[in-house]
């Protein structure tokens, strides 16, 4: 069965972002464009955004009102407008050798029309540089926002990226790599976490449920956000829901919501038994009816699962990604927002050079959730926008196209349509061009990157 996928002749990433220059500049219209909102609501004809500074100022059907006189007016005329693309799961500090290669690396992101990334996990020494230069303008990058990791003491003696990101710290120590025992100062060291510039905790391993809910607790009271894996090795998905976590990822590791026991040991966390433990076990249903009642979001992440089921099948349990693709299905037909990420640094492998080319994964997969999860292509665009946006904390800052929202939007020139075996990395979004409004205005144009 055809099920229909956006892929775009052309992107256009358009960041319209906060600088002084802008006081004097005139408003900017985008006519005759067709608008998907990112809310999930119907596509919008011959429209009209009106983008004054970085803010988006009005949307209206064209002709409705007036134009200022003043006003610059770009003719979208047979292209779609949405809101600009958020990968929700990245790892950006083990990605690339110095800081040149890292602007090349998220102006290619930008380029592909990611407006906004969520790192999960790095060295925050570098990720709080990074943010600073991306979220004031001062490169040419989508914004990032960026996690402190808590974990029990044993994961940071087994896990070598854990070690890397703390590297001239003692293990478990780093305010941005921490160890937590039941001894530890909560209070303490979530500030501390919150001190590296961090907008939310990531809860990784090896944490008891009794851990999870107060470290959750401390961190709501501080103001950050709690975003875990799904299972964190004692602590099964139904505790971090319980505990009130913001966001959980991953969609294979619902499984151990199936067990009898969940292990110590977050190193069996994609060894699940997906054989015998069904997508819509009664237990795993009913964690789907809680996370819809409490706003719970899954980060679904199937793109990394499926090529490691492809080209390291070793590294996985048998019957892997039926299972995720099922279960991820099963969420969104209960309800469970779920958003878009790559767990990735956001570009394939192969991407290299000062100019790079290839396409943000973020597209792959939004095109996992339609090929294999059931959603529409407005509920993938909803997923890698409005939903992503929540994950961010984000809702009332971006995500839909939105009176008031800042002016992130992408323009797509063409739809086509793919089938439901599609792979998830197969789908080549094509023909990238990013248009930064804040630079270069005039450039709101049509040069294609190939």
């Amino acid at each position: 069965m055809l099920k229909a996928c956006l892929r775009c002749a052309a992107w256009l990433a358009l960041p319209v972002l906060a600088m002084s220059a802008f006081a004097a500049e005139p408003p900017l219209l985008l006519t005759h464009a067709t608008v998907i909102d990112g809310s999930g609501a119907p596509a919008q004809r011959h429209m009209t955004i009106a983008v004054d500074g970085q803010r988006i100022a009005a949307i209206y059907s064209d002709g409705s009102r007036q134009a200022p006189r003043a006003a610059r007016v770009k003719d979208l005329r047979g292209r779609y407008v949405i809101p600009g693309l958020i990968d929700a799961h990245v790892h950006l500090t083990d990605t690339e050798p110095d800081i040149a290669h890292y602007q090349a690396h998220l102006r290619a992101l930008l380029r592909g029309g990611v407006t906004a990334v969520r790192d999960m996990a790095g060295d925050d020494r570098l990720l709080a540089y990074l943010a600073g230069q991306a979220n004031t303008d001062l490169i040419t990058a989508p914004d990032i926002f960026y996690v402190a990791l808590l974990a029990g003491p044993t994961f940071f003696t087994e896990d070598v990226r854990a070690q890397e990101a703390s590297v001239g710290v003692p293990l478990g120590t780093a305010p941005w790599m921490q160890a937590i025992t039941p001894q530890t100062d909560l209070p303490l060291a979530v500030a501390e976490a919150k001190g590296t510039g961090a907008t939310a905790l990531k809860l990784y391993a090896n944490l008891s449920p009794e851990l999870v809910a107060k470290i959750t607790a401390e961190a709501h009271r501080q103001g950050l956000q709690v975003w875990s894996h799904a299972t964190i090795f004692p602590a099964r998905p139904s505790a971090a829901v319980a505990a009130g976590v913001d966001v959980i990822s991953h969609s294979p590791y619902l499984v151990w919501e199936g067990v009898a026991k969940v292990p110590d040991d977050y190193r069996v966390r994609a060894f699940g038994d997906f054989t015998h433990i069904r997508p819509d076990a009664p237990a795993i249903l009913a964690l789907f009816e809680t996370m819809h009642e409490r706003g719970t979001i899954l980060d679904a992440t199937l793109w990394p699962f499926a090529d490691e089921a492809q080209h390291h099948p070793q590294k996985v349990g048998a019957g892997i990604m039926p299972w995720s693709y099922a279960v991820t299905r099963l969420a969104h037909q209960h309800g469970v927002r779920v958003d878009a990420g790559s767990d990735s640094s956001g570009l394939p492998a192969a991407a290299h050079g000062a100019e790079l080319t290839a396409l943000p994964l973020v597209h792959a997969e939004m095109a996992a959730l339609v090929a294999h999860c059931g959603f529409t292509p407005m509920a993938a665009i909803q997923a890698a926008t409005a939903v992503g946006a929540a994950a961010l904390g984000q809702a009332a800052q971006r995500g839909t196209i939105t009176v008031g929202k800042r002016a992130d939007l992408v323009v797509l020139a063409a739809i086509r349509r793919v089938t439901s075996t599609t792979r998830p990395g197969s789908c080549s979004w094509s023909r990238v061009v990013v248009s930064t409004m804040h630079a270069v205005p005039e450039r709101f144009s049509s040069q294609y990157s190939r």
